[in-house]
């Protein structure tokens, strides 16, 4: 199949991942980054909280006056606090917690400071860093998934694949992906010397940091336009339009909309989006409140509206919150195939605002309903083409319980090194438990051609490689390897 000369816009975000997020990728085996949701913030800092509990129309109520009587007992004759620095604030986050956990929504949490700091930064669609996605395949080793186009990783020759094994001189060990981002970002203009790991070599490269724009990139092949948006920020709804525009001018018959791993944000952005791709006063989604009210969220007066032969978009056990309710939106009222996985799930609502001290809580008010009445939360949204993703980028690395594994042996290592191998091009015989000779034979040969020690036995050092070069293959050309993205190529250009 013929392709024209494809045109190229990218801009990404390196996006902070909150807890509930991590559990939910730990589950799914997924590599990238997580759920960040639309938030709220009910204000009641340490300060508020005392003055709360102080209340006569509060604690008359026998149980904030036991609440405040625990407190003050903990505050002044609990006799380990006179040994631990900024006591009180310590009651009144465990306080908060404890009430926030009591609700049992994973997608209701008290955020501190540094939580907070990051989750405004990520929703604002730029951030001051070097241009690179990543994850963590364990507390030691983190890998760039994603380099963001024009960016300083670009130009330094940063690759996805690549391992960050230091940042200005320090070994990254049993540390976080929030750690090691924290460590990567800094002032505009400021440098930052990194080591990586590339097929078993390590390499360094000094990296000055400056303001990366963007939550959307688009690329034009033949008569097909692809658009993948990583997070709904503030920003986002305006760049996709401009995104729009580029795509309208240069005549393509189809769109691809690629929501994959993309957990939400903010409302507005959501809207916007929609009222591009939709007509006037349909309704977008349904929300249905604390108080059984249900709002109705039509598109937006003043939009141009954008119409393709076909509307397809990529969905996946990452795509969540207001990413499902745009796709259902998308697929009930402008025909949209929807392709991939099923979604998450979440369909609750949640909007931020910060306290005084810098620390937000976000709780859920309320629950996404489709244009047709069909409930979101716990349910998912069902692609129309089910699509599995590529094994060998599915399959998290292997938790060794041992130093090294030999053939003939049956470990939790030997299903996902096979894969790995299988994908890269080297001859095994099989993909499960069974660690086989042959498969042994293959990863002999694949040690040799990364200089690594060639005994065929399986280690930590030679899972990382493998993943590493995995993932480097199968952003080489995402068109011929991701599975899903072919999928959608194959039905726009069916006749």
């Amino acid at each position: 199949m013929m392709m024209s000369e494809k045109k190229v816009v990218r801009y990404k975000l390196v996006r902070h991942k909150w807890p509930d997020e991590i559990e939910a990728e730990k589950k799914q085996r997924k590599r990238r980054i997580g759920i960040i949701a639309l938030c709220v913030i009910f204000f009641f800092s340490g300060y508020g909280l005392n003055r709360f509990l102080s209340r006569s129309d509060v604690t008359n109520d026998k149980t904030f006056a036991k609440l405040s009587e625990v407190y003050t007992i903990m505050k002044n004759k609990f006799y380990f606090g006179k040994d631990k620095e900024d006591f009180n604030e310590q009651l009144i986050n465990g306080a908060i917690k404890g009430m926030v956990d009591a609700g049992g929504d994973q997608h209701t949490m008290y955020l501190n400071n540094e939580q907070s700091e990051s989750f405004t930064s990520s929703m604002e669609g730029s951030v001051v860093g070097i241009g690179v996605t990543m994850y963590a395949l364990d507390d030691n080793t983190f890998i760039i998934s994603d380099i963001i186009k024009d960016s300083p990783a670009e130009k330094a020759g940063l690759h996805a694949g690549d391992q960050i094994y230091a940042v200005d001189g320090k070994v990254l060990k049993n540390t976080s992906t929030e750690e090691v981002a924290k460590k990567v970002k800094g002032e505009s203009g400021t440098k930052v010397k990194l080591e990586i790991i590339r097929s078993g070599k390590h390499i360094e490269k000094t990296i000055t940091r400056k303001k990366v724009n963007g939550t959307v990139f688009s690329e034009i092949k033949g008569d097909t336009a692809k658009i993948e948006l990583t997070t709904f920020a503030e920003t986002s709804g305006d760049e996709f339009g401009r995104h729009l525009e580029d795509i309208n001018k240069a005549k393509v018959k189809h769109l691809i909309i690629d929501l994959r791993d993309n957990s939400g944000g903010y409302l507005k952005a959501a809207l916007q989006i929609a009222s591009y791709l939709m007509q006037d006063d349909q309704v977008i989604f349904k929300e249905d409140d604390h108080d059984g009210n249900i709002t109705e969220y039509k598109t937006l007066n003043g939009y141009e509206h954008y119409t393709f032969d076909k509307l397809l978009i990529l969905v996946n056990g990452g795509t969540a919150s207001a990413s499902e309710a745009l796709t259902a939106a998308l697929k009930e009222q402008a025909q949209a195939i929807v392709i991939g996985e099923k979604t998450y799930g979440k369909g609750t609502v949640q909007i931020p605002l910060p306290f005084k001290d810098g620390s937000m809580l976000k709780y859920t008010t309320g629950e996404w309903i489709t244009p047709k009445g069909n409930k979101l939360n716990k349910v998912g949204i069902t692609p129309d083409i089910k699509v599995a993703q590529e094994a060998a980028y599915v399959t998290g690395m292997p938790q060794l319980d041992k130093e090294e594994f030999a053939f003939d042996t049956v470990n939790e290592a030997a299903s996902p090194v096979q894969i790995y191998l299988k994908f890269l091009g080297y001859a095994v015989d099989r993909t499960d438990a069974y660690f086989s000779y042959t498969s042994a034979k293959a990863l002999t040969q694949y040690q040799k051609d990364h200089e690594l020690k060639a005994d065929g036995k399986i280690r930590e050092e030679v899972c990382r490689s493998l993943v590493s070069d995995c993932l480097r293959k199968w952003r080489s050309d995402p068109y011929k390897y991701d599975l899903q993205l072919k999928k959608a190529m194959e039905i726009a250009n069916e006749k």
